[in-house]
């Protein structure tokens, strides 16, 4: 996200090389294992669980784009062609978007299930569920045209070609606008959501925990509590930061916004991050699959509309 410039030696590629090499050691395992869990092992099938499994395979697919990402900064040159380009660029923002829609709906599905559990039971339904990531994936692909069209290699006279910088001036007004919605709709609404609802359960539960002498159903709650936060922590980190600092960087690129503040290196460690988000999430599932397995043993039964 910088001027095409002959400078090779800033401290953002081995910053980047080194963040993706974890993100791919942590991430791709991780998420290759909560995939297959929650298809395969978790036998309880689950609104939840429809969520979690496509916030899986969001995060596995970003993964999977690492190692063009860490020989990139590690060489300081793209030799691997036009279309692998593109492919890596867009596959940040698809993450990025489609993780704050998946994390919402986690949010959302245990606030109707505390808050209007029988009112919401047309709602939490795997069907509608599934419905809804088809609808996530369809938008995100919507808005990942326009990105695409700006990730494509660049060739630097002293270096070679370059792939994730390099942006024209006339690229940043024609990003700067896709910038602005792609935060208010993928990132200041679902986050909104995600901090009313869980106000909303952990008062509940609070609530009724006061009035429940159960020590399961105080562990229940206690499980949901911190799934709940967990999702509130792992947006406020790794999807706010990145969000402040592009727009403020692409103001100050577009020279509305002057100072002296290091825009640039506040955003180089926002995409770190954000980037960190592919290995964080399945500290959701780990909560969530404690929360499903408890109501499962409460039932007896594995719930589908739990």
């Amino acid at each position: 996200m910088t001027n095409a410039t002959c400078n090779i030696t800033h401290y953002r590629y081995p910053l980047f090389t080194a963040t993706y090499s974890v993100v791919l050691a942590l991430g791709l395992p991780l998420n290759t294992l909560s995939l297959w869990l929650l298809l395969c092992r978790l036998r309880v099938r689950s609104v939840p669980l429809i969520y979690m499994a496509n916030l899986a395979l969001s995060d596995l697919l970003f993964t999977l784009s690492m190692p063009f990402r860490i020989l990139y900064y590690a060489r300081r040159h793209w030799p691997y062609g036009h279309l692998a380009c593109i492919v890596s660029g867009t596959l940040f923002n698809v993450n990025l978007y489609s993780s704050s829609f998946f994390i919402m709906f986690i949010s959302v599905d245990r606030f109707l299930a505390v808050v209007y559990p029988l009112r919401s039971r047309p709602l939490r339904r795997i069907g509608v569920a599934c419905k809804a990531c088809a609808a996530v994936w369809v938008l995100i692909g919507v808005m990942a045209v326009p990105v695409a069209l700006t990730h494509h290699p660049r060739q630097n006279q002293c270096v070679g070609w370059r792939c994730f910088e390099g942006y024209t001036q006339d690229e940043w007004h024609f990003g700067f606008n896709i910038i602005c919605v792609a935060a208010i709709v993928g990132n200041v609404i679902p986050f909104a959501v995600i901090v009313g609802c869980t106000v909303v359960v952990v008062l509940k539960l609070r609530m009724q925990k006061a009035s429940s002498s159960s020590s399961s159903s105080s562990m229940d709650k206690s499980q949901m509590v911190w799934l709940l936060v967990i999702n509130l922590l792992i947006y406020t980190v790794c999807f706010i930061p990145f969000h402040v600092a592009v727009v403020l960087y692409g103001l100050h690129k577009l020279q509305f916004l002057q100072s002296q503040f290091p825009f640039f290196d506040f955003l180089n460690g926002t995409i770190c991050l954000a980037s960190a988000n592919s290995f964080l999430d399945p500290l959701i599932y780990y909560f969530s699959s404690k929360i499903l397995k408890i109501g499962r043993g409460n039932t007896g039964t594995g719930d589908n509309e739990n």
